[in-house]
């Protein structure tokens, strides 16, 4: 059981702390290469889910449970296992996004290629074994820190009309992206901020109820306040020409760092990335736990160590770091969101359909993610494997309604039988007796 120990303002930072790592800061740069401003599209989207969760942090903290828990007490143990692993699975996407990130700061700061991965992974580990009050101090410092490095560098680059007019050019730049882009965007980021384990965690820790409303509250503020800073320093960078040459977007998002930046800077950002994903990293082993019940706290670590190992196998893929999350997200929002709406709305679903329903949705989404990872399908599948796995997960669900309301349906005209039936009786029996009586008299 989560202890419940931490004040509004530790809430906040621990939730901006858990979006605002590297992943963030260079998963909106690298956007914001091809499509200027609208690389804000993904930190403003999570603040958006931030303030959505801020109006349920009451029902989460009452519930002290995550999602797996709440599903389980619901539809049974099989539910209840299905959504944990299905919430490691699109919380794998965005630890690898972090580990992305942090390699890509020490490679910066002069480490070896073949040694940026185990070193990443090493600091991971450490960084999850902190406890929650530490880590609030330690983290909301180096977030500070690192939001200070991307404040500095947009002073220098004199680009901050850039981020005075972030709104404006987010309205116009934002045009430029699909409808398919802006709708797998919205509801893989969305609903995971609202139901995902590495934030519900926080909220469930919090000392009060009121504590975890103005915490969500906070965090929704400032991550739309800090949003706008990594897109508007890669175009701040675009406009000074340091950005030309370049051949990747990685190098892109990078540059403006500088080859003269100190290593207190760079560390900062790696800290960024060590906060978010240490939160990610305790999330997985709680979902781990849930299945695998490790009854010893070295069993505890060997499954940190393995959720984090996991998430160094996925950063390998080389994937744009937002794409990397979103994809793997779909998977889950896919499988778990049809499940999560009736539940909502009140609608009954027996715990079979309830396991089948999650397992349609994820074979429909996962098919096509694996299919494109083995390079069977190609070009962009977001929308597809969505639309896909929650049709096949809603059908599910549906024929289960149909075949309980007719079932209903039936036991009502079974029941209205009986009643007509028992009804006759009883006409006869007041016949009978009414014969008896007029015989008496005469």
């Amino acid at each position: 059981m989560i202890s419940r120990e931490l004040g509004w303002l530790q809430v906040a930072a621990l939730l901006v702390s858990a979006s605002y790592g590297v992943g963030f800061l260079f998963g909106s740069g690298e956007l914001a290469v091809t499509h200027g401003m609208a690389g804000s599209l993904y930190p403003w989207l999570t603040a958006l889910g931030m303030a959505l969760l801020a109006v349920s942090a009451g029902r989460v903290w009452m519930s002290r449970a995550p999602i797996w828990d709440m599903f389980g007490a619901l539809y049974g143990a099989g539910v209840k296992r299905q959504v944990a692993l299905l919430s490691l699975i699109w919380m794998t996407g965005v630890l690898a996004a972090q580990i992305h990130g942090g390699m890509a700061v020490l490679l910066l700061a002069g480490v070896p290629q073949s040694l940026a991965l185990p070193i990443m992974l090493v600091l991971m580990f450490g960084a999850a074994q902190l406890d929650l009050q530490a880590a609030s101090k330690v983290f909301s410092l180096c977030l500070l820190a690192s939001s200070f490095v991307l404040v500095f560098s947009l002073v220098k680059m004199g680009g901050t009309h850039v981020y005075v007019e972030a709104v404006p050019r987010f309205g116009k730049d934002v045009q430029g992206m699909s409808v398919r882009e802006l709708v797998t965007m919205t509801l893989a980021i969305v609903f995971l901020v609202v139901t995902g384990a590495d934030y519900q965690q926080f909220v469930i820790a919090a000392r009060s109820r009121t504590d975890a409303i103005v915490g969500c509250s906070l965090a929704a503020v400032c991550l739309l306040l800090l949003g706008a800073l990594p897109a508007s320093t890669v175009i701040a960078a675009q406009h000074t020409g340091l950005l030309d040459g370049l051949l990747s977007a990685k190098q892109a998002i990078l540059s403006h760092a500088g080859p003269r930046w100190d290593a207190a800077m760079l560390m900062t950002l790696l800290a960024a990335a060590l906060g978010s994903g240490a939160a990610i990293v305790r999330a997985m082993t709680s979902a781990l736990a849930s299945v695998i019940t490790p009854t010893t706290a070295s069993r505890r670590a060997g499954a940190s160590l393995a959720v984090v190992l996991l998430g160094g196998i996925v950063a390998q893929r080389g994937q744009g770091i937002i794409q990397t999350m979103v994809e793997l997200n779909i998977v889950y929002v896919a499988s778990v969101a049809p499940l999560f709406i009736f539940q909502s709305i009140g609608a009954h679903v027996p715990p079979n359909a309830a396991k089948k329903a999650i397992a349609a949705g994820f074979t429909a989404a996962a098919l096509l993610y694996v299919g494109e990872w083995a390079g069977l399908v190609r070009g962009q599948i977001e929308l597809a494997s969505l639309g896909i796995g929650t049709l096949a997960s809603f059908a599910v669900l549906e024929t289960y309604r149909r075949k309980a309301a007719q079932s209903a349906c039936s036991r009502g005209h079974a029941n209205q039988y009986v009643v007509n039936e028992l009804s006759c009786i009883d006409r006869r029996e007041r016949l009978v007796v009414t014969a008896r009586v007029v015989r008496c008299i005469e």
